[in-house]
């Protein structure tokens, strides 16, 4: 997941739906002043307690980060050639200029690898450029993919899974059942973009497994937009079955990008507030 956080930062609710206070919490233990971050990737692989992280983009004093850190009990150590700071199970580097990385000792190889080999890094697959080439705008605040790898088919479930959850945060779940329920999809990716607290404009762009698969989801999702002309009597669920209603859906091979505005009411429940 990407996250502008420059956009993000002073935004009360998507802010507090990233959990905004407790990023910066992370900040403060490192010693990084949330305001000298401009973007941060959050990455995970199936298996997140051994290679997970943060990546942080922004205007960061090297020599002042260092030295907070070792003053606070962090250990400087090296990592396959490369200078790395240590706290338990906890690894902080910097990779490059205006880029920081916190997160496990496997997490901190990959992006060492990813930088060194492009090849390595989760931008270079096939898959992610798929997705991404689907999606009509490359700036949103909030964006967010899951990819299978390649030969890993028992892995589909993760990625139909989230995708369900990732729908049904606007009470749009049904989209995500279907996606399930025929077991094709290879990844996705689901943007946010700024809006006001009524709308907020949301694209998912779903790799399924071939076009026949493709081309038959986006018939059905067509068809679902149809069903939800049926009327409800739950105030949030008919502001959703409007934004069913009024969604997009573009097919380009085995693709599938799904444009709709969500009301505010359901990406934020009165719960969440």
């Amino acid at each position: 997941m990407t996250i502008n956080w420059v956009s993000l930062r002073t935004r009360g609710e998507l802010r507090r739906l990233l959990k905004g206070d407790e990023f910066e919490a992370v900040l403060r233990r490192l010693g990084i002043d949330s305001k000298s971050v401009n973007t941060v990737a959050v990455f995970s692989s199936i298996d997140s307690r051994t290679n997970s992280g943060l990546l942080l983009r922004g205007s960061f004093d090297r020599k002042e980060i260092a030295t907070d850190l070792k003053a606070n009990g962090w250990r400087e150590e090296s990592l396959e050639g490369h200078k790395v700071y240590v706290n338990a199970a906890d690894y902080v580097a910097m990779p490059a200029t205006n880029t920081l990385f916190a997160g496990t000792r496997e997490g901190a190889i990959g992006v060492f690898r990813a930088a060194e080999d492009s090849r390595e890094s989760v931008v270079g697959s096939d898959a992610y450029k798929k997705v991404n080439a689907a999606l009509t705008k490359k700036d949103q605040p909030l964006r967010a993919f899951l990819l299978i790898p390649q030969g890993t088919l028992d892995m589909a479930d993760a990625a139909l899974t989230a995708t369900s959850i990732a729908l049904s945060l606007f009470n749009l779940g049904g989209v995500g059942e279907l996606l399930k329920a025929v077991n094709v999809a290879r990844g996705f990716a689901l943007t946010v973009d700024s809006g006001t607290h009524e709308k907020y404009p949301v694209e998912l762009c779903v790799l399924m497994r071939d076009e026949d698969s493709a081309r038959f989801v986006s018939g059905s999702l067509n068809a679902m937009k149809t069903i939800s002309a049926l009327a409800s009597s739950d105030v949030r669920e008919q502001e959703s079955l409007r934004a069913l209603r009024a969604m997009s859906i573009v097919r380009t091979q085995e693709v599938l990008a799904v444009k709709m505005e969500i009301p505010g009411s359901a990406l934020f429940p009165p719960s969440s507030r």
